[in-house]
């Protein structure tokens, strides 16, 4: 895998975390269906930190939102934003299939249930998950484990709190 796919795959990745993040925070439910309502202050805060996230915030904010709603619109915004323009054709479509990105997600999801209730406790600005993301996998257990699930490819998530 040459540079410039590794990079799709980490800014594909970010999308996807910052999906996850309206999600975990702003996902509320009216009349039996979830929906996104993210206050503009919010929108403006992330627009300061990464424009193009912001857009893909903005662009889902108000909607219906689930399982596979959620996954359209990661794929539909990078398409759109990354496909023929930041990068050459077919190099997002490589990348979503990629095993970088699927690495990225699986540790994210370790992350992530390491780390709700810490999470929980306020509503974080995306930058700060980043952040926090970033400086959990720089943990030398992370580094083990990311290093074992990329040889491995898909194995079981470890029952030790070592790496949260």
């Amino acid at each position: 895998m040459d540079n410039i796919e590794e990079k799709a795959s980490q800014e594909i990745f970010r999308v996807f975390m910052a999906e996850h993040w309206v999600r975990f925070y702003f996902a509320m439910e009216n009349e039996g269906v979830v929906f996104l309502d993210v206050p503009a202050e919010a929108i403006e805060e992330l627009k300061g930190y990464d424009a193009s996230l912001a857009e893909f915030v903005a662009g889902v904010n108000g909607q219906p939102i689930d399982q596979e709603s959620s996954r359209r619109a990661v794929g539909e915004f990078v398409f759109r934003v990354m496909e023929g323009g930041i990068y050459p054709p077919g190099l997002v479509a490589r990348a979503f299939d990629g095993k970088p990105l699927g690495l990225l997600l699986k540790l994210f999801s370790v992350w992530l249930s390491g780390h709700e209730g810490m999470l929980d406790e306020a509503v974080l600005p995306f930058s700060q998950w980043e952040q926090h993301f970033g400086t959990w996998r720089q943990d030398p257990a992370v580094a083990r484990f990311a290093t074992t699930l990329a040889a491995a490819g898909n194995p079981a998530t470890p029952a030790s709190g070592a790496i949260h």
